[in-house]
């Protein structure tokens, strides 16, 4: 989205661009900004399948709450990330800040590959972050660090989400994205240390470039009521499918639960 020049050619154009359209365009764009398409604060619980461990073919089932929530365009909750943002331009297209995210570990006697290494241990990852909002959908970009200092790694991620489907029963956005992780994070939750190998060697991952691609959705029940969705398909990067631990290059995720907007 261009950003207007100057006051007076964004008052020409608010009066010459009809108010329907004008709503249209900023529901959508607020729909394309969140993970849930509430457009709106939402709070709900869902049961999440995941990959028990790095890379492994059994899923891991777990309830979590679902909190989405922004605070006067300054701070916000969506899904497990939080943030803040230091600096937003006028028409609120560009948005640079910080945020926080956990990362989940796993227990390695979920798995035979794993069966006697040492778990990996949850961690949160936190650095800067930007979302740009454009008339084809919404780009955000992320780099973290491992503050908790379990693999002391680094990762960048960048998502795009595209608004489907806005309907007011019924809402659907795409989801495309690229995530980079370095050596160190690899090698904590992909590799093996000598202490875990048969041979006393470690099983180093280098670091790659993983690629997903996914649906949300939600759909309304009553006056606030909403059933929410999704589901993403993660290509592991040539590293990480290479990992010893691995026993697939494709991860999947889905989650399904109810919830309320607020």
């Amino acid at each position: 989205m261009t950003l207007f020049q100057n006051s007076m050619l964004r008052m020409l154009l608010g009066c010459l661009i009809p108010t329907s359209i004008a709503v249209a365009q900023s529901t959508a764009e607020k729909q394309a900004q969140l993970p849930i398409p509430a457009g709106s604060n939402f709070l709900g619980l869902g049961i999440g399948a995941f990959p028990k461990t790095s890379g492994s073919s059994d899923l891991r089932v777990m309830a979590l709450p679902v909190v989405q929530y922004s605070w006067r365009n300054i701070a916000y909750v969506s899904g497990l990330k939080a943030g803040v943002w230091g600096f937003t331009t006028e028409d609120r297209s560009l948005r640079i800040g910080l945020y926080a995210e956990p990362r989940f570990g796993y227990d390695a006697s979920d798995n035979a590959r794993t069966a006697g290494m040492a778990d990996r241990e949850f961690a949160i990852d936190a650095g800067p972050s930007m979302r740009w909002t454009t008339p084809a959908g919404v780009v955000n970009l992320e780099y973290g660090f491992d503050v908790t200092g379990r693999s002391n790694g680094q990762a960048a991620q960048m998502q795009f989400i595209r608004p489907l489907i806005t309907g007011q029963g019924f809402r659907l956005n795409g989801l495309a994205g690229a995530s980079w992780q370095n050596a160190a994070m690899n090698d904590y939750y992909w590799g093996m240390r000598a202490s875990e190998t048969s041979d006393g060697l470690p099983r180093n991952v280098g670091a790659g470039v993983s690629f997903s691609a996914g649906l949300t959705g939600l759909y309304t029940i009553g006056d606030s009521g909403a059933v929410f969705f999704g589901v993403s398909v993660n290509r592991l990067s040539n590293a990480q499918a290479n990992s010893p631990i691995a026993e697939r290059s494709y991860t999947p995720l889905m989650y399904l639960g109810y919830g309320w907007r607020m």
